[in-house]
């Protein structure tokens, strides 16, 4: 999974290229709701399919970089303010390292030094290496950006590596990253003089970077469970656009066996049948006050096959109908 937070200014991206987002959207399974909470995570499959979809229907050949180029750094959250506040650069490279899985599990960033220059690599996985390409320069664009805040503006590497093969044009790739750029590496590589390392964070604030620290830290070591369960949450309301969601396929979709899936909810107290129940309660509420949709629309976005499953879940959760429930919102704001 990853950080909804990743898809901030997806939209708008896609439509400012001439895309329609709703279609890239739901081409991978997502819609609106599923990138606009920055609380929320989402398969990291779909990101970056999404970004290859919009790609394809935008036209633009270059739209992780133009998306990365559009990108504030900052809307990462904590990831990226702890590498500001590091003291060194250093440092910064060595946290966004640790910390980057509570971000986004399905990639990972290594920090190798040598006597000459210094290897920054972000590595995606469980992700088809032909359609990786937009996530992959969009992931380089934002480090980019990240880098220049420390260092300013005009700050440029040394050089970039990308895994996949060249594109037709790479008159982009040379303005925005202002370096050599090369291509069908094994990884996505940005290369650093040895000496940017050992620079002080300006930016540091000494008082705050340890706060930082142990919040991520805690985000690694206790809710991991918790984290898994937000998954699963996501998983669950992805599934629901199919149809039932079927424990099978939501615990394939985080990466897991059903009976894995089970243990580990079991773990965090929680029951998979209660939470299906949960959410779709929950969503309910929330589809009910968007007067487009009828109230068939619901049933089918909860997963039901016949509105009568749906009245009658929706009767248990609140004592009242559907339809009743609806007009008690009219007339509310």
């Amino acid at each position: 999974m990853i950080s909804a937070a990743a898809a901030a200014g997806l939209i708008e991206a896609i439509e400012a290229a001439g895309g329609d987002p709703d279609r890239v959207l739901r081409a991978v399974g997502l819609d609106r709701a599923d990138v606009s909470d920055r609380q929320a995570f989402i398969p990291s499959v779909a990101f970056t399919l999404a970004l290859d979809e919009a790609a394809r229907v935008t036209g633009d050949d270059c739209f992780g970089l133009h998306f990365g180029e559009q990108y504030h750094p900052k809307d990462i959250g904590a990831l990226v303010y702890v590498l500001l506040h590091s003291p060194t650069v250093a440092t910064g490279f060595h946290n966004a390292a640790r910390y980057l899985q509570v971000h986004n599990q399905g990639a990972s960033v290594s920090f190798v030094r040598t006597e000459k220059q210094v290897y920054l690599e972000h590595r995606l996985h469980v992700v088809p290496h032909q359609r990786r390409r937009q996530h992959a320069e969009l992931a380089l664009t934002v480090g980019l950006a990240t880098l220049r805040l420390i260092a300013g503006s005009d700050w440029c590497p040394r050089e970039v590596r990308f895994e996949h093969a060249a594109p037709p044009r790479t008159t982009e790739h040379q303005r925005i990253f202002g370096a050599p750029v090369l291509f069908g590496y094994d990884g996505n590589v940005m290369v650093v003089e040895p000496e940017f390392c050992d620079r002080d964070v300006p930016s540091a604030d000494r008082r705050l970077y340890p706060i930082l620290e142990q919040y991520l830290e805690r985000q690694l070591e206790s809710p991991t469970d918790s984290r898994f369960v937000v998954s699963v949450r996501t998983a669950i309301e992805n599934a629901m656009r199919e149809g039932e969601p079927r424990l099978t396929d939501v615990a394939r979709n985080v990466g897991a066996s059903a009976r894995t899936l089970q243990r580990r909810l079991a773990d965090a107290g929680v029951d998979y049948k209660a939470l299906v129940d949960d959410i779709r309660h929950r969503q309910a509420l929330r589809y009910l006050r968007d007067r487009n949709h009828t109230l068939t629309d619901v049933a089918y976005l909860l997963g039901y096959s016949e509105m009568s499953a749906f009245s009658r879940a929706f009767r248990r959760w609140t004592g009242s109908t559907p339809s009743d429930y609806r007009g008690r919102l009219r007339g509310l704001p």
